[in-house]
């Protein structure tokens, strides 16, 4: 009898822990979200962001606040040595929460809620992989500059984080992008979009873009947005992501259908960011 008292308390702790932590995690973030904004940000984000001055003084003034919870609620793990520094930690939090500045109900819900850390390496990393198929068992090695490993943890490369943007890459929002991808429970370049209807226009828009890519790389034919998007549909989400924020006015003129789900998905458009700067995108991972 003692036993069974004790089993249904538990429950009921359990259940109303439940309830009550959602509770104590809006109320906490939003408290977070209150605090100053440590003076130097702005600077390692002009050293990091090419657009960062470009994007109205609202939009950087949400993201920062947004920055102020992501840095407490995760943990930035250094890989191979390296000790993640705050400027690392900062810019990294600054393209992930870009991607979420706009989204409904952050940073109270659906603000990375199930990432825990993210793992960062000096250089690109090398994993090991292993496929079955047809009986047949094939291993392997592949270098490269991020991975979304599950959705509670993201692994980066800060070489390519810092020389990524230059050379028409970024990892964070390529690797960020991935994440959305998989809340839905599949990566599949398709995020949750809310409805039926917008998961039709989504689907139609994206494989008529996916389908023409890959027939203009399988042609040889020069491509704005970066051939690896061709792997599969989530890299092509990512990779168009990518594209999105570093060459939006490029994006919005060769692939104007393909900008418009994105500028709805977003809630942003980066086209309209006046003296924006167009540095390119794609990462691989």
């Amino acid at each position: 009898m003692l036993a069974f008292v004790l089993i249904i308390a538990l429950a009921l702790l359990a259940a109303l822990w439940f309830m009550i932590a959602p509770v104590l995690r809006r109320r906490r973030r939003l408290a977070w979200s209150r605090q100053p904004v440590p003076p130097q940000w702005p600077e390692w984000l002009r050293s990091h962001m090419p657009f960062y001055e470009s994007m109205p003084r609202e939009l950087r003034e949400r993201m920062h606040r947004l920055m102020l919870i992501f840095l407490r609620e995760k943990s930035f793990v250094g890989c191979n040595g390296l000790i993640v520094t705050d400027e690392m930690r900062v810019v990294i939090a600054a393209y992930a929460c870009l991607l979420v500045v706009n989204r409904p109900g952050v940073p109270r819900t659906h603000f990375y809620d199930d990432l825990m850390s993210i793992l960062v390496y000096p250089t690109a990393f090398i994993v090991h992989e292993r496929e079955e198929e047809d009986w047949i068992v094939t291993e392997g090695h592949r270098v490269l500059a991020g991975q979304a490993w599950d959705a509670r943890r993201i692994i980066l490369s800060w070489e390519d984080v810092r020389e990524g943007v230059s050379e028409h890459e970024n990892v964070v929002l390529h690797e960020f992008a991935h994440y959305l991808d998989m809340e839905d429970e599949t990566m599949d370049g398709a995020p949750g979009l809310g409805s039926a209807a917008a998961y039709e226009e989504w689907s139609q828009t994206f494989w008529d873009e996916y389908e023409q890519l890959c027939d203009d790389v399988d042609a040889g034919r020069e491509t704005l947005l970066d051939p690896y998007a061709t792997t599969e549909p989530a890299e092509f989400f990512a990779v168009a992501t990518e594209t999105f924020f570093h060459q939006p006015g490029a994006l919005r003129e060769a692939h104007p259908r393909l900008y418009e789900q994105l500028m709805k998905y977003y809630r942003l458009d980066p086209a309209s960011w006046i003296g924006g700067h167009e540095a390119g995108g794609s990462g691989h991972g």
